[in-house]
């Protein structure tokens, strides 16, 4: 297809906010559905959370829980929005090359988040576009782009 923006891979993975103090119950959740802990990491910054990555299966698809690290995170602003509850936060799709479709969504006119391309967790590079990025077409939920160097 002509329009297509090249390098989309597949889902890379669906986020889902945790209440602080959750986050271990959840994984253990997940474990009883047969998934696999697969990466653990603080991420400071602006994102101020602490995630734990789920494997699903033998695939390349994970889900994400993200657990608030601040008040100031913005996964607890969406956990404030939400009730008190926690639930989905965002889809990432995998690319082959982030920065080609940086450049390829704002020169359509996409809403991105990030300045640029910026370092994510588990060594990935990723930016993030807006929920409302398109006037005509709004996504109606926050999209990550995430290219894996491993």
């Amino acid at each position: 297809m002509k329009d297509q923006i090249p390098g989309f891979l597949f889902i890379d993975h669906i986020a889902m906010a945790v209440p602080a103090g959750q986050l271990d119950a959840q994984v253990k959740a997940y474990e009883m559905l047969g998934f696999r802990e697969v990466h653990r990491e603080e991420v400071r910054g602006t994102d101020q959370v602490r995630e734990v990555m789920l494997r699903i299966g033998d695939s390349d698809n994970h889900v994400q829980l993200l657990e608030p690290l601040s008040p100031e995170s913005p996964v607890q602003k969406l956990i404030d929005k939400n009730g008190g509850r926690g639930g989905f936060a965002h889809v990432a799709y995998r690319v082959s090359d982030v920065q080609v479709a940086f450049d390829e969504l704002k020169a359509r006119g996409f809403r991105v988040i990030d300045a640029a391309p910026r370092p994510g967790s588990r060594g990935t590079t990723i930016f993030f576009v807006h929920p409302r990025s398109r006037e005509d077409a709004p996504f109606g939920h926050l999209i990550e782009v995430v290219q894996s160097h491993g």
